[in-house]
């Protein structure tokens, strides 16, 4: 009898300790990127039509949301120390050849890192400051090459003169308008509904590359 008291104390023990504890966290909701044209925005909700097909996709956007143009530039914008974003696909020894570049005004200073990103089974984002910018040659054809500096080392990104640069503009929810192209950042609720707190639109029928 003593000995089931004192096992019962010693489960009861470490009952009480996992439960002073407390639960794990919670895994942080998975996020979306939604890509196509605006079909309507009433009210905070907003609806996307795919880029090709009939499909739609709505979106509660948060009571203060923002909205940001992204615009065309080039490559000469871009100097050490800016920070940017590529998304890429493998290139030789070890590079990374751009999708696109999308920077940031000066100043601006955000998480370094280089991860799988949506745009293909091997596609990347890099985001970081630019340490270096170099040149090389693409196909007998001169380009450029940004060492960006990540958490973990520095990533080369091969940059063509075909290589959509854009950056960013302040807009607001009038640039909203049907048909224009848009990407939206969204958080999947547990219901399976959709949220986000913002929203990028291409300037001028611009549809942006990332």
């Amino acid at each position: 009898m003593k000995k089931l008291l004192m096992a019962g104390l010693m489960v009861f023990g470490l009952s009480a300790a996992a439960f002073a504890q407390g639960a794990p966290p919670a895994a942080p909701a998975p996020t979306v990127t939604i890509r196509g044209v605006v079909v309507s925005l009433i009210g905070n909700v907003l609806t996307v039509g795919a880029p090709i097909g009939s499909a739609t996709t709505t979106i509660a956007l948060a009571p203060d949301f923002r909205v940001q143009y992204i615009v065309k530039s080039n490559l000469a914008a871009i100097t050490p120390g800016s920070y940017v974003g590529s998304a890429a696909m493998p290139g030789p020894n070890g590079t990374l050849r751009a999708i696109e570049v999308h920077y940031f005004a000066p100043g601006f200073n955000g998480r370094a890192f280089s991860s799988p990103y949506d745009l293909g089974p091997t596609s990347t984002m890099t985001n970081g400051n630019v340490t270096n910018i170099g040149t090389t040659k693409v196909d007998a054809v001169d380009a450029h090459t940004l060492t960006i500096k990540i958490d973990n080392g520095d990533k080369t990104i091969i940059v063509t003169p075909d290589t959509p640069i854009v950056t960013y503009a302040p807009a607001d929810a009038s640039a909203l308008v049907k048909g224009a192209h848009v990407i939206v950042r969204a958080t999947k609720n547990a219901d399976g509904s959709l949220s986000a707190p913002s929203v990028n639109v291409g300037k001028d029928g611009l549809v942006p590359p990332m």
